[in-house]
């Protein structure tokens, strides 16, 4: 599954999560960009493969292949309903991202304190 799929997923769940939440808006905002990189760590091993780090991008790949990867915002289960056609899946996670920005911004209380 294309990186920003992961990503949009990981900032929806977060701007799901944060509903339940009452922080200070700098921190939430953080908190949802945080949570769209936590979506994205099983992927790590692209980038130690990339750097020559072959042992570990190995280890990592085997992390991204186990049911432990779903901790990170369902990357498995992302992985695995990929459906050969990136554009429509992206198009879909961008979708997705927009209305939970919508029904954050409609419940969220925008608590300052």
């Amino acid at each position: 599954m294309n990186a920003l799929v992961h990503f949009a997923a990981g900032l929806a769940g977060g701007l799901f999560a944060l509903l339940l939440l009452d922080w200070h808006p700098r921190r939430e905002f953080l908190t949802t960009f945080g949570s769209g990189f936590w979506a994205l760590i099983p992927d790590g091993h692209w980038v130690f493969r990339g750097l020559g780090f072959d042992g570990i991008a190995g280890a990592w790949f085997a992390f991204h292949r186990s049911a432990f990867a779903d901790l990170f915002w369902f990357h498995r289960l992302l992985d695995r309903s990929e459906t050969g056609a990136p554009k429509a899946e992206m198009a879909v996670a961008v979708a997705v991202l927009l209305v939970a920005v919508g029904i954050y911004a409609l419940l969220n209380d925008w608590n300052t304190a």
